[in-house]
């Protein structure tokens, strides 16, 4: 960064950076820089894909313990729900939330260590919950109903009747959703694998005819959009002829 500011560049000099996310990246470099981000896939199979691109078959099969290995690919489940129902705003959340990677590795340390410190026992899910609910995800929501929202979900996903290790699960992640009973790597990716490219509102817990909505709320945003770059245009224009 000193190095940058000490420059005395060509007018036409221009510098491009590559970087991923980090917490030490200076913000003052971050702040004088025009940023260009690059966008992830919208839906849950490619959130899923990513999250499981970012793990190892090492990770997923650690202590040889199933309950583990089904217990990060439910949080996998439950940050790409969280982060795809910001699609339906206002309905699915009430505001744009930075659920965030994170997050996820935040919520995937604390199912490892919490499997280390039980050797193989019984893990009370409503702690994780609790640690889930008010620490990591809930910690950034300020909405009323948006934490009943999360809440349901949290207790819905994180419990016995699905995480059950080798035994048959009693519920299901999702329809037609059954996890694994292994530690194989791979036998989670193929359930992502299988599952449809386009996600339906029902995923979310959320009507049929909320697409339609979703529609409606895009298009006001996009003419409220012109409308200012219209505004903005012409006041330039009205700048240069005064």
């Amino acid at each position: 960064e000193k190095e940058l500011m000490s420059l005395d560049p060509h007018p036409d000099f221009r510098l491009w950076l590559t970087a991923e996310p980090h917490p030490k990246f200076t913000a003052i470099l971050l702040q004088s820089s025009l940023k260009v981000t690059y966008e992830a896939p919208a839906g849950l199979k490619k959130n899923l894909q990513r999250t499981l691109d970012s793990w190892s078959p090492e990770m997923m099969a650690k202590g040889n313990q199933v309950s583990r290995a089904q217990a990060l690919f439910v949080l996998a489940w439950t940050h790409a729900v969280l982060q795809e129902r910001r699609t339906y705003i206002p309905q699915g959340w009430s505001k744009f939330y930075e659920f965030s990677y994170a997050d996820l590795k935040a919520g995937a340390d604390i199912i490892d260590r919490l499997f280390t410190i039980a050797g193989g026992g019984e893990v009370k899910w409503d702690f994780v919950v609790g640690l889930f609910a008010s620490a990591i995800y809930g910690g950034r929501v300020d909405n009323v109903w948006d934490g009943r929202v999360l809440m349901s979900y949290l207790e819905l996903f994180f419990s016995s009747e699905i995480i059950g290790g080798k035994k048959p699960p009693a519920r299901h992640l999702a329809p037609n959703l059954a996890l694994p009973t292994t530690v194989n790597y791979q036998d989670y990716y193929n359930v992502v694998n299988a599952l449809p490219d386009e996600d339906e509102p029902h995923q979310f817990g959320l009507p049929a005819n909320i697409e339609r909505s979703r529609q409606r709320i895009n298009s006001t945003r996009v003419i409220h959009q012109l409308k200012v770059l219209m505004r903005s245009e012409e006041l330039v224009g009205r700048f240069d002829r005064e």
